[in-house]
């Protein structure tokens, strides 16, 4: 996880607001062109109150019913209903809503020589008890789903008020934050301040996504690299054309692909001739870096070669690398290999097939007639491919 920003920093790069269009009228984002991916945000609340109310609550107590019961349906029912609420929202086919709602524990009743009672909040440093209240929505969609995950927190704190104010007019509602986005183009947002409550661990695949917010560049919140598979076979084998299918189809799946592709020559140029990066270049910068609002990139001339193990450091904004070529590196592989034809200098792709190997790419007619150790899937089939990237990503853990 990245340092927590300085106070004050900004964690976007845009001076426009999405919402107000070029005359300063608000207007509701088109999202029309945009790519459908699965989406997840978590967002908390407090509430703050008399020790005395929390107990009550805690204890069943209260006239109006179950509080913490009905603080849950409320804040599922917020969030089904957000696009009511905040007018730019759009409707979302919410496909995960879930409240939690943990009881923050007194001073004195957590110390080194007393464990934290199961289910309950840490004390606060302030020593003030109450309700913490973590709203998790998912969808798979065009936009994002922080509003939800937002309103879902607030309304349940706000139904937390509503059935015990009869007694604790005073409570405070406190701290309603966005803890946690994923999915979009951005990919993942995750608050990093050392005194931020921990954030809980999303369900099933949605827990495989693993970004950041961004601080002086798009840094990853891990600082673990993504897991790199190999796409590897010998020229003409077809590996261009099935990584660039894969990569397709793994990201509309809502898997964020990250690749690395060696060039096999000297050098290659820099950007678009014409462009600004490629003349700074042609001018004799050594380093270029392009900086935009949404992406950056840098190139630079270096004195050797720079090392596959050096590049795939810096992937930790992914959740996995797709890496064409590279077939020396010692790396989990997929062998790619047309029939017959997979062939350089009396080579064949089939030859580097080994004990890393996950699958065979290649097509009926090869499958027939070599005998494979390792499981085969078709050439030409990119959501079989897929599956099988996804399976071997499981698998890694």
């Amino acid at each position: 996880m990245t340092d927590a920003m300085p106070a004050g920093a900004r964690d976007a790069y845009r001076d426009e607001l999405t919402h107000v269009d070029e005359h300063g009228d608000v207007r509701m984002v088109d999202v029309s062109e945009k790519a459908e991916t699965r989406r997840l945000a978590i967002a908390e609340g407090t509430i703050l109150m008399h020790p005395e109310t929390q107990a009550m609550v805690l204890e069943d107590r209260a006239k109006k019913g179950d509080v913490l019961a009905c603080a849950r349906v409320a804040g599922i029912m917020a969030a089904k209903r957000t696009s009511d609420i905040i007018p730019m929202c759009h409707p979302l086919m919410i496909t995960k809503a879930k409240v939690d709602i943990t009881p923050i524990a007194a001073p004195g009743e957590h110390d080194a020589a007393k464990a934290l009672p199961e289910g309950w909040a840490a004390p606060r440093a302030d020593g003030r008890v109450g309700f913490q209240v973590t709203a998790t929505c998912g969808v798979t969609g065009v936009t994002g789903i922080e509003m939800e995950a937002l309103t879902a927190a607030s309304a349940a704190c706000l139904t937390i008020y509503d059935m015990c104010k009869a007694v604790d007019r005073g409570m405070e509602i406190v701290d309603v934050r966005l803890l946690r986005k994923e999915g979009g183009r951005s990919g993942l947002w995750e608050r990093t301040e050392a005194a931020d409550a921990s954030v809980p661990a999303a369900d099933g695949a949605e827990a495989a996504a693993c970004d950041s917010a961004p601080s002086e560049a798009p840094i990853a919140a891990s600082e673990r690299p993504a897991p790199a598979l190999a796409f590897i076979g010998y020229q003409n084998s077809g590996k261009t054309t099935l990584v660039e299918k894969v990569i397709a189809a793994l990201t509309a799946r809502g898997v964020r692909v990250g690749t690395v592709k060696h060039h096999g020559h000297a050098g290659f140029d820099i950007d678009v001739p014409g462009k600004d990066s490629w003349r700074h270049a042609q001018a004799g910068s050594r380093h270029v870096g392009v900086v935009s609002a949404t992406r950056y990139a840098e190139y630079a001339d270096t004195e050797a070669e720079f090392s596959l193990d050096r590049l795939l450091a810096r992937y930790t904004d992914v959740d996995v690398v797709l890496v064409e070529g590279y077939k020396s590196a010692g790396l989990p592989n997929i062998v790619v290999a047309r029939s017959g034809v997979d062939r350089l200098r009396g080579a064949n792709s089939l030859d580097l097939v080994d004990g890393r190997t996950v699958a065979i790419a290649c097509n009926d007619a090869l499958v027939r007639d070599v005998r494979l150790e390792v499981p085969a899937v078709d050439l030409n089939d990119e959501e079989a491919v897929a599956d099988v990237v996804e399976r071997w990503l499981k698998a890694q853990g």
